[in-house]
């Protein structure tokens, strides 16, 4: 039987490739603080895969505070500049644990990456880990109208690199990410405890657990492969 050939691998960022969602915490709970509302992991875990206005818009709807524009953009701002000032600071051993092999695995594969991550400093923490240069492209989300939940950061990696949906494999750790998986033809990998990731395809309890062994195992078992069929 010939098996359909996966020809791309779409890559979440924040708990996936980087060990960076103790940094949206750490600036999430400045802007909760500011708001006099108490802010906690598990909440900041529900946040993961929302874009920075739509993340402060939660926070400040729960903190029933009234801001006018200008005070709104303001926490935004203060999000943004104290996240910038933490990934400044990130290394290569901030990569999620495993991640690195995979990636090299992947690319020495021939498999094309994509990375489609709700941050505007999503090229800036690739960077920082050394890890950019794996990538074919990196979702610009400054030019998306949607946001995760939908589907359309998901849909542009794959139209960035010319290949159809149905060909790929979408990798994310938060429910808003694979919410908007499901919403296409991708094959979905969740990695990680959210008890939502259990929709996916295939779901791992950690990025350690990710190879391309195991990838490939849950892909056969749906007639597809990462390897070439020629």
């Amino acid at each position: 039987m010939c098996m359909k050939q996966i020809k791309a691998v779409i890559f979440d960022m924040d708990g996936v490739i980087s060990n960076t969602v103790h940094l949206h915490y750490i600036v999430n709970k400045k802007v909760a603080d500011r708001l006099g509302i108490a802010f906690n992991e598990e909440w900041n875990q529900k946040l993961q895969g929302l874009s920075r206005r739509a993340t402060v818009q939660a926070i400040v709807e729960k903190s029933g505070v009234s801001l006018s524009d200008e005070e709104f953009e303001s926490c935004c701002e203060i999000k943004n500049s104290h996240y910038i000032q933490l990934i400044n600071e990130l290394t290569e051993k901030d990569t999620q644990p495993g991640i690195r092999s995979f990636i090299k695995e992947l690319k020495e594969s021939g498999v094309t990456m994509v990375v489609a991550s709700a941050s505007q400093n999503a090229s800036r923490v690739l960077t920082r880990l050394e890890l950019l240069p794996y990538f074919a492209g990196v979702v610009d989300v400054t030019k998306l109208t949607r946001g995760k939940p939908d589907p359309e950061i998901f849909l542009k990696a794959a139209e960035m690199v010319h290949v159809s949906p149905t060909d790929c494999v979408a990798i994310e750790d938060g429910e808003a990410g694979l919410t908007g998986i499901l919403q296409t033809e991708m094959f979905s990998v969740g990695v990680g405890s959210e008890p939502s990731l259990v929709r996916a395809d295939l779901t791992l309890p950690s990025t350690e657990d990710l190879t391309i062994q195991v990838l490939e195992k849950a892909l056969n078992r749906q007639d597809k492969t990462l390897y070439s069929q020629e």
